[in-house]
């Protein structure tokens, strides 16, 4: 097992991820600014010496801002930079020619670039608002297209202490002090808690740029900004957070490169950072080598957030998940990336698609945390290998929910369960999924279950609805699957599956407490030299109907303790007595 790892991972190393070129025009028109441009050479900067040019480059910023927006550019050549801070009022875009260099590594200020808007004058909320209205009350002065900044002195959740309620919001139209939004409002605000800001909010781009730093510090940082545009900036020894994306509102992040992100003992160490950010684009960029390679959260939720295409990885003895989401996101699709180092994610409406995941550490290929009520997660049609779980979900704080989870067309090869459900704790008591589907999956666990749902120690998980359609569930060494929830609590069905195990003498359904069990048009797949049977206890109904049972010892391949109604009917038997 321990060379099949080894080689996913020599696979994935020679596959590498390109990062393309832009001809110069394509970079200079990359936002509305009028072709105004500002070379930094012009404002005192000299490429390849050792003069700091970190005065031109502000200099070449404010003279760009000061004339409604433009292009600094940047040209080929290094640059001693100790840092460059601007808060800017219009669009700005930063270009460098190719081989331009901005060089920190002298540096130990907290960013090498830092550019953005400001938080703006503000105003209270004269009246509640409901989550899905449109509508706010309140005597900010905005026009229409301004974007709000919406911030609640309510917590979003206990997770944190400093996790509130808060989202920006585009303005449509204005009458008196209504304000009608682009969108509807993603959560509840009330009057008593929340204030309203109008903030500076630029277009802010920036491609083409190599940025150097070797120290605990950030590279290049973006706050306060809309429809962002980066695109080939690499980034090297940034080792508090290579790209750091803080309020942006709308954006592209393309093909760009994060790297040797790691610091010792820091809380933060990312290679790309999003933070009280939405509606953005992640796309094409390769960013390894930190704590987590991309990380989403911040003071108020990050929502509505597309990541695909990209190469996502992370400096290993961090042993955490490459891609990490904070407890405060929503709205967030993970489609067809390569996240070599496992996931470690929380939040609701969470969507993995297509992608490849493996871990090289003992660390879950995908580990959610759950610590509020969440409403749907869906895993479909992703690789996923790893040394521990395959997929594992953990409630952490008591009487939460989620109302649906969707695995489906994944295959996965683990240690640990392929997909695991249990408490974190004993104090997780009251925990509830609605429904879980499992569908066409295709799922190998060497030492755990295909599928677990378990208790921690005495604490259970209550599942209401289980079902199974389709797709193959073998363990080589354990039950084909094991859960145990709550007498009565819920429904386990499955349909046109596979289900087994490999070890003689094991179980290959194990069922304990489900009010109903039925099981259609399915093969139950004992080893060769047997198993052992299909265990059901304290069940009110079983039935096993139309279905294939094979390679077990006992009568019938199922075996059965406390069950009130059992009906087996049309069923083949292969190496079983019946």
């Amino acid at each position: 097992m321990r060379h099949y790892f080894l080689f996913l991972v020599a696979l994935f190393i020679f596959i590498g991820l390109p990062l393309p070129n832009q001809t110069k025009a394509e970079i200079l028109h990359m936002m509305n600014t009028q072709d105004r441009s500002f070379n930094i050479t012009d404002f005192g900067a000299k490429a390849n010496d050792n003069t700091d040019d970190s005065q031109a480059v502000i200099d070449a910023i404010r003279a760009a801002d000061n004339a409604g927006g433009g292009t600094v550019y940047i040209p080929a050549g290094t640059y001693h930079i100790t840092t460059v801070n601007a808060v800017v009022s219009h669009p700005i875009s930063i270009v460098g020619e190719q081989g331009a260099i901005l060089d920190g590594r002298r540096s130990t200020q907290q960013a090498i670039l830092n550019i953005g808007g400001a938080k703006g004058d503000s105003a209270p909320l004269l009246a509640d608002t409901a989550k899905g209205n449109n509508t706010v009350i309140t005597n900010l002065p905005v026009v229409p297209g301004d974007i709000l900044l919406i911030r609640s002195k309510e917590l979003f959740n206990s997770a944190r202490n400093y996790y509130y309620r808060g989202e920006m919001a585009e303005v449509a139209s204005v009458s008196g002090n209504t304000i009608t939004l682009k969108n509807a409002l993603f959560d509840t605000y009330h009057s008593t808690s929340t204030i309203l800001y109008k903030p500076n909010m630029p277009n802010i781009g920036v491609s083409n740029l190599t940025i150097l730093r070797d120290s605990n510090h950030a590279g290049l940082t973006i706050n306060y900004a809309r429809d962002v545009r980066l695109a080939h900036v690499e980034v090297s020894g940034a080792r508090e957070r290579g790209i750091g994306l803080s309020y942006v509102y709308g954006g592209k992040i393309e093909n760009n490169e994060a790297s040797d992100c790691w610091y010792e003992g820091s809380g933060t160490s990312y290679g790309l950072s999003i933070a009280s950010s939405q509606h953005l684009t992640v796309k094409n960029n390769w960013i390894h080598g930190g704590r987590h390679g991309i990380s989403l959260g911040g003071q108020e939720p990050v929502r509505d957030i597309l990541l695909t295409q990209n190469v996502i990885d992370n400096y290993e003895d961090s042993r955490v998940g490459a891609f990490n989401t904070h407890e405060n996101v929503e709205y967030i699709t993970i489609s067809k990336n390569q996240i070599l180092n496992g996931v470690s994610v929380a939040g609701d409406h969470l969507t993995f698609d297509g992608n490849t995941i493996i871990s090289r550490v003992d660390y879950p290929g995908i580990s959610i945390k759950q610590n509020r009520y969440s409403d749907k997660l869906i895993i479909r049609n992703n690789k996923i290998t790893a040394p521990n779980y395959g997929i594992l979900l953990e409630t952490y704080l008591p009487s939460l929910e989620l109302r649906d989870m969707v695995v489906e067309g994944n295959t996965i090869r683990s240690k640990s369960a392929g997909i695991g459900i249990k408490p974190r704790t004993e104090t997780a008591t009251g925990t509830k999924i609605k429904n879980i589907t499992i569908k066409n999956n295709h799922i190998v666990s060497t030492t755990d279950s295909a599928i677990s749902i378990r208790n921690y120690r005495q604490t259970p998980i209550t599942v209401e609805n289980v079902k199974i359609e389709g797709g193959t569930y073998n363990s080589i060494n354990n039950k084909g699957i094991f859960a145990q929830i709550p007498p009565a609590a819920g429904n386990f069905t499955v349909s046109n599956a596979t289900i087994g195990t490999e070890k003689e003498g094991e179980y290959g359904m194990l069922l304990i407490n489900f009010n109903r069990i039925a099981i259609d048009r399915s093969s139950l797949q004992g080893p060769a030299k047997r198993g052992y049977a299909n265990y059901f206890q304290y069940a009110n109904n079983v039935a096993i109907t139309n279905s294939r049972l094979s390679g077990w010892k006992y009568k019938n391949g199922v075996k059965m303790l406390n069950v009130s109604n059992i009906q087996l009917g049309n069923n083949t038997y292969t190496n079983t007595p019946s």
